[in-house]
């Protein structure tokens, strides 16, 4: 099998590289479920494996015909909507004036073979470690004695699409007090000490993860089926609690807007995108990735277009799991009552989430400025028809469709 090497305008590398190998790859590779999906997803997202959006004018009669995205999380063409929209939704809930820090969780690398076996109960388990850990430490009066707002975001790459599971957080430099008042630190950078997280955040994951072993709730990959020895088992933990865990403090934000269009990138950043691919040709891919141990110098890395295929899949999660969590004062359930609340005792006014009940024609007024419903060449009324998966273009009639939407 032969591949296309993309000329510089080539929009869907990534795409094209899924299409011409995935067969290939699904020989070497064995994938779940959720993983052939998506995999399905990428190779028809935007060819028409999706169905067609046809428009046309009633005015003028001018028509076009679009093929329709995956709208797959993990697809690296289909995120960018979805970002902003998201950015804007998250810059309602910031409260104005005080600071925000963004900290990253890092897990021990002897650890990834474990994790990536039971993803969605190690991930969890992550995700749950990291906030208790946070609202823990903050809940006393040296550090803030309030509740702060915690955004978290699951990350499972390293730039050479390398699997490194960590966790981002933006976290307020404010919170509500147990007496419902609002409370800002007034420390200069990251407010609690750093080996302080570092030590209770290990604590908490390991006191459940030994646990789960006892409970027999763990699955062993081949790599590490010694460890249903309990001898075994309790050598392995001992060393993990001998190592420094290094959660880390990367940004601190001043304003607000900035650091949830900061996170943003996070939230909706695929593996790996289309501009970072430089070549595809020869059944390879070369990439370029940013070696953080050698001064952030841009690099470039080759690879077989199978083995690409297997490390981008790696990192698709389970089906329905969140990749995006809320926690403290911006808990789901309490967020908008915490809000206003926080609003009323900081004398300012809560406007509530603008995207919440926004129609596509309105959200895209709002992101883009511009209407979808406005014929480009006459202004008139544009009529949107979408085709069902799988139905060809030449089944489409054009009578046929302003009859039926009339």
């Amino acid at each position: 099998m032969t591949s296309q090497n993309p000329s510089p305008n080539k929009e869907y590398p990534i795409r094209e590289i899924f299409q011409d190998f995935l067969s290939e790859s699904l020989k070497r590779y064995p994938i779940s479920v959720v993983q052939l999906k998506a995999a399905n997803n990428i190779i028809n997202c935007k060819t028409g494996g999706k169905g067609y959006s046809v428009s046309f004018c009633e005015v003028c009669g001018i028509h076009e015909t679009h093929a329709c995205s995956c709208n797959d999380r993990n697809c690296p063409s289909c995120q960018v909507p979805q970002e902003k929209k998201w950015v804007l939704a998250r810059n309602s809930e910031l409260i104005e004036g005080i600071a925000y820090y963004h900290l990253i969780f890092t897990m021990p690398h002897e650890l990834n073979d474990l994790i990536y076996t039971n993803q969605e109960l190690l991930y969890g388990l992550l995700f749950k470690c990291a906030s208790d850990t946070i609202l823990t430490l903050c809940a006393d009066r040296e550090h803030m004695g309030a509740t702060p707002g915690i955004i978290s975001v699951l990350h499972t790459w390293g730039q050479q699409m390398n699997y490194h599971p960590h966790l981002h957080l933006i976290i307020s430099g404010g919170g509500l007090t147990a007496t419902g008042q609002f409370r800002e630190t007034k420390r200069k950078g990251f407010f609690i000490p750093i080996g302080k997280v570092a030590k209770m955040f290990r604590g908490k994951y390991m006191a459940t993860l030994k646990s789960l072993w006892n409970t027999n709730s763990l699955k062993f990959p081949l790599s590490m089926q010694k460890l249903e020895n309990e001898s075994s088992w309790k050598n392995f933990i001992n060393e993990l609690y001998s190592m420094k865990w290094l959660p880390f403090v990367k940004e601190t934000f001043n304003g607000n807007g900035n650091a949830i269009k900061y996170l943003g990138r996070y939230a909706f950043r695929t593996t790996i995108s289309n501009h970072r691919i430089q070549s595809f040709e020869d059944g390879k891919v070369t990439f370029s990735y940013k070696d953080y141990k050698d001064g952030n110098k841009q690099k470039a890395k080759t690879v077989s277009c199978t083995e690409f295929i297997r490390l981008f899949l790696m990192h698709v999660l389970p089906k329905g799991f969140h990749r995006v969590r809320f926690s403290g004062f911006l808990t789901n359930s309490l967020k908008t009552k915490n809000l206003i609340q926080i609003h009323q005792l900081r004398e300012t006014i809560y406007l509530g989430n603008p995207v919440k009940n926004l129609n596509t024609e309105e959200l895209m007024v709002l992101l883009y400025n511009r209407n979808i419903s406005d014929c480009s060449a006459c202004n008139g009324r544009l009529i949107m028809i979408r085709l069902p998966r799988g139905e060809p273009l030449t089944s489409y009639k054009l009578n046929d469709g302003i009859k039926k939407s009339a």
